[in-house]
Formats: C-alpha cells, structure tokens, sequence
C-alpha cells in the first residue's frame, strides 16, 4: 500500500518535481549544499502540515510521528603532512574545478566521521591513513529551507601506506606541497588555515574509545587529559 502510494505521489501529483530533484541529488557522486523541502511525508506518503513545534514553524505529518527538522549535510576533510610536506588535491570539477584543497568530502549514512576521511583519501589519493584528531569544524547554518545546515570537520592524519594516485574522476592533479608551495595556490580560506593551524602544538581532539556511548554507531572525539 505504501509503495503504490508513494507512486501516486511521486508521479501524478503536481508536486513530481520536488521527488525527482531530491532522487537526482541523491544519485549524484557531487553532492549539492541546495535541498528541496518535502512537500509529503517521506514514512507515509501523507501530505504534510504546517504547525509550531519548538517555537519553530515546520513541516509534520498529520497521520504519524514525521516531523521534518531540516536538513543537514556532513563533510570531512583531513590534513595530512609527510616529510614537512602537506597533501593536496586539485578538483577536477565543479563546484571548485581547479582549486587546490584538502581531500575529503561527504560522509555516509552509517559511517563514523573517523571512517569516512579514511575511505575519502583513500578514494582520492591511494594513500592510507589514520586519524589522529579533530582540529577544526566549519559550522554554516542557513534559515533558508531551500538549503542546507552544513557541517564540515577537519582531522589531522597520519600516514599508514599506500601508493600517491588520484581518482580520475574528482581529482585532476595532487601531491604533497610546503606550506609555501600552498600559499601560492588556488586554495580557499578555509583549507589554509586549517594547515596553517596544524601545526600548533595543540592535538585538538582525540577519539576517547573508553567511553560508554548510547548507539552502537557512537564516537567520542573530546580534549585528551
């Protein structure tokens, strides 16, 4: 019943377009900070509703518990030095075609942050790696509904193995630059300061394995003692 449905919805209803927007997204290997608000219950298929929860207007579905609370997006990044040098990747596509940056990118649902930069430089790169800490965390909220709460968070790394090689389809060029090599650069903001602050003698945070978290899935990054 549910899936005959959600073909109603998603085919005959002058609303297709949202459905087939948020699925192409969703099928894209370039994630996009844009989103499109549910216009029905993404559980029931009941048209949603309008009302006041927590002192904010936002979308509910009258026939079950779906409440849409907004949308967010996960990122990562890692910083990774060897032999005084720092790994950098040139995208070989938009957005960001030609820039030098960090590799990393969006995590997977199921998947620890930890987890993800690893895969991510990984992919790009060939090289393997392990997280050390986490020492920055770029926060970039919006009111828009028409985009997304994103959130993106740099590890230092060090390296495990591997052989340098770049992912043709998202990496045009890479290696391992000084820290004046990448002033030099195409390079956003972000990603220099990011470098430029792992070198304090700060560690950031550390994943804390003792803790006893709720969720199998959890991790604990914290200050260590």
């Amino acid at each position: 019943m549910f899936m005959f449905l959600f073909f109603i919805c998603l085919n005959l209803n002058p609303y297709k377009n949202i459905f087939t927007s948020v699925n192409c997204w969703k099928g894209s290997n370039h994630m996009s900070n844009n989103t499109v608000p549910y216009v029905f219950c993404p559980v029931c298929a009941e048209r949603l509703q309008k009302s006041i929860i927590d002192n904010h207007l936002r979308s509910s579905c009258p026939n079950c518990s779906y409440v849409d609370w907004g949308n967010f997006s996960l990122g990562v990044g890692g910083v990774l030095w060897h032999e005084e040098k720092v790994l950098l990747v040139q995208r070989a596509h938009n957005p960001g075609k030609g820039v030098w940056t960090i590799p990393g990118g969006y995590v997977n649902q199921g998947e620890s942050i930890g987890e993800a930069i690893v895969r991510e430089i990984q992919e790009e790169t060939g090289i393997e790696t392990k997280p050390l800490s986490i020492i920055a965390l770029r926060d970039r909220p919006s009111n828009s509904p028409s985009e997304k709460h994103d959130v993106y968070i740099i590890f230092m790394m060090t390296m495990l193995g591997g052989t340098l090689h770049a992912q043709l389809e998202e990496v045009s060029n890479l290696g391992f630059f000084t820290l004046e090599e990448c002033q030099t650069f195409k390079i956003p903001s972000l990603t220099l300061s990011a470098i430029q602050a792992s070198h304090s003698i700060s560690r950031g945070l550390v994943l804390n394995t003792n803790a006893d978290l709720i969720g199998r899935l959890s991790t604990l990054y914290q200050i260590s003692s």
